[in-house]
């Protein structure tokens, strides 16, 4: 597998089994910042890693944080390299900014609603990498 390069039409299942990897355990905080990071690639037109940034609004604190590490393996964005910044809105909402171009995405309040009224459990990491870019985000893209 290639580390260095991300396709932007790259599996979500198959970033989310590397996500799991990292973050220890599936959720579908992890899988919105895995699809939410892979739409940002796409309308963006990067590869991910370098020449892109990422702003995650989510804070550090779980289970929407875990969103962040959706995000980083994604895009591989990281604090490391200085291209992720954590921002303490409490907000599902990251900001990705590369060649020139800018896209603010965040979680749709229907989905937010879902999480809190079924619970933040794995079992909903299927219903989040399944569903439509178009049902779980909305996005400005500048």
């Amino acid at each position: 597998m290639n580390f260095l390069v991300l396709d932007p039409r790259a599996d979500a299942r198959e970033l989310f089994g590397l996500a799991v990897r990292l973050h220890g355990h599936p959720g579908p905080f992890l899988a919105l910042g895995v699809r939410m990071g892979l739409l940002a690639l796409r309308l963006l037109g990067s590869p991910g890693y370098r020449g892109i940034t990422a702003a995650v609004e989510t804070g550090t604190t779980p289970p929407l944080s875990c969103l962040v590490d959706g995000v980083q393996v994604a895009t591989g964005c990281t604090a490391g390299k200085g291209n992720l910044q954590v921002l303490p809105q409490g907000r599902a909402a990251a900001t990705f900014a590369a060649g020139g171009k800018a896209v603010r995405i965040e979680v749709r309040p229907e989905w937010l609603s879902r999480l809190q009224k079924e619970g933040a459990g794995d079992h909903l990491a299927e219903a989040v990498l399944t569903a439509r870019e178009e049902e779980l985000f909305a996005w400005t893209l500048s």
